[in-house]
């Protein structure tokens, strides 16, 4: 099968999962509840291809673009089950509760729950799930998208981090953002670099793109959930297209 074939193939499965994932196929309520508890069976699923694709010609740890494409989007995963399934503390659903009471608390009490779990749904699938698989998709060809998916996740392990420093607590999200997030995202960071398979502009760009993600993330959603400032189709819209952006913005080949 040639490469072409391959990668047909796989654009069609990718749209696929999508299709399933956000078409309203009478399935949208159980993924609304469930998404988080599907990426977490997808995620040692991921690491597997990722692992299974390598061979004798492969880059070595850590520069291997299409594993590291694959670890990067498992540990993203892994991460949302901390901060949407349930959390070290056992409470379920853990992020719900935190930002409507974030919401409620800068903008009264009334405004607690307007951000649905449908919205959670569409911002998480919306943005990094986009590019979190668009990432694996083009990992032996492309190295940015790999590294903007780096770039989130050093981002988020820091606000993860500067929360618990400031309230002296723990946080749902904040052990995978110590134990995945940050050793992950660094020594990508620093294997490439080293490498010289990415330049100082390609990761700066890639944290540009990780701390953009976040402020639109929540810029979007105070602008559109909580004051109806923007239609809310397409604040989503803004996070899957900031997803896609990665994919697009860079013709930057990977190592091997």
């Amino acid at each position: 099968m040639t490469a072409t074939k391959n990668q047909l193939l796989a654009a069609l499965s990718l749209i696929g999962f999508f299709a399933l994932a956000w078409l309203p196929l009478g399935q949208h309520a159980f993924m609304v509840d469930h998404w988080m508890k599907i990426g977490a069976f997808v995620a040692p699923i991921v690491v597997f291809f990722g692992l299974k694709a390598r061979n004798e010609t492969s880059p070595p740890w850590p520069i291997d673009v299409g594993l590291m494409a694959c670890l990067l989007t498992a540990a993203y995963l892994v991460h949302q089950v901390e901060e949407h399934w349930i959390d070290l503390l056992g409470r379920e659903y853990p992020l719900y509760d935190y930002l409507n009471g974030l919401i409620a608390s800068l903008f009264g009490d009334e405004k607690y729950g307007i951000l649905d779990r449908s919205g959670i749904f569409y911002v998480n699938a919306g943005m990094v799930w986009t590019a979190g698989f668009l990432a694996i998709f083009t990992g032996p060809k492309k190295i940015f998208p790999s590294l903007a998916m780096a770039g989130i996740m050093f981002v988020n392990a820091i606000a993860h981090i500067a929360n618990a420093v400031a309230t002296t607590s723990y946080n749902a999200g904040l052990a995978t953002s110590l134990a995945l997030f940050l050793p992950l995202s660094l020594t990508f960071f620093i294997g490439t670099f080293r490498a010289e398979a990415a330049n100082t502009k390609l990761l700066l760009g890639a944290m540009l793109w990780g701390l953009l993600a976040h402020i639109i993330l929540f810029g979007g959603l105070f602008a559109s959930v909580v004051h109806g400032l923007v239609p809310v189709f397409i604040y989503y819209s803004a996070l899957i297209l900031w997803g896609i952006v990665p994919t697009m913005a860079s013709r930057s080949k990977a190592v091997g």
